[in-house]
């Protein structure tokens, strides 16, 4: 049992079987979080559970795209890997604030945004 907050990322493999719910502990606060769910590149993988806590992470965000989620057999240095070729990054702007995102060549992108208008 964990209590994650703002910017946190949860993840996990559910392989070969896994039990998993999830609930707000707070009666007073309502729960707020994207929850996304990434189709393995192979199937039978570990189960597997971990968890990133976002508060340590919240300069590297502000402002600016932070890279969080890369593939196993990816070199790129993130936190979470994933088995998966996908890849996640994150920003927290500030009102009236701009920022860009390059999108590499033969890459997809799949936006999500929440609290702005785009």
């Amino acid at each position: 049992s964990e209590t994650l907050g703002r910017g946190s990322i949860q993840f996990m493999t559910a392989g070969t079987g896994i039990q998993h719910s999830e609930f707000n502990h707070d009666p007073e606060n309502p729960l707020r979080f994207i929850q996304m769910w990434i189709v393995p590149a192979e199937q039978g993988l570990e189960p597997n559970y971990g968890s990133m806590n976002g508060d340590g992470m919240v300069e590297d965000r502000k402002n600016k795209w932070a890279h969080l989620v890369s593939n196993v057999s990816s070199k790129d240095k993130t936190p979470v890997k994933i088995n998966q070729d996908a890849n996640i990054h994150v920003t927290e702007l500030d009102p009236k604030t701009q920022t860009t995102f390059q999108i590499q060549e033969d890459r997809q992108v799949y936006f999500q945004g929440a609290g702005f208008r785009v």
